[in-house]
């Protein structure tokens, strides 16, 4: 199980050559089970060498516990499992890509995934 801390939406958050923001924080069923999984933009708008921008999907993974304690900042933390499964990632990425189409979509599964960044989930 991971701990993972909730984001602010709407908030941008930006860096050296652009930002981003979460949208969007939903479940998805898939089993009979909670799929967390939070929707964003990306730009990149001030660096040297051009500009882009892409929508990403980040899957935490299955909700163990839902926002049962808070973070040093106040934020909300809710207890994951990480779906590690190849042919479970395979079926939920298809049904984010149907909601979703044309999404960069990256599931957790490392202790740095879950410290609250994009990570390499938008590949700018």
């Amino acid at each position: 199980m991971e701990q993972y801390i909730h984001q602010e939406l709407e908030k941008e958050v930006k860096s050296i050559s652009g930002s981003y923001t979460l949208v969007e924080e939903e479940h998805l069923i898939y089993r009979g089970r909670k799929v967390l999984y939070v929707v964003g933009f990306a730009m990149v708008d001030s660096s040297c060498c051009g500009v882009g921008g892409c929508r990403f999907i980040n899957i935490p993974g299955y909700v163990v516990s839902w926002k049962r304690e808070k973070d040093v900042s106040g934020l909300p933390v809710s207890e994951i499992e990480p779906i590690t499964e190849e042919e479970e990632q395979k079926e939920i990425k298809k049904l984010l890509e149907f909601k979703y189409p044309h999404s960069q979509i990256h599931f957790y599964l490392t202790e740095t995934d879950f410290k609250g960044h994009i990570n390499d989930s938008v590949d700018l």
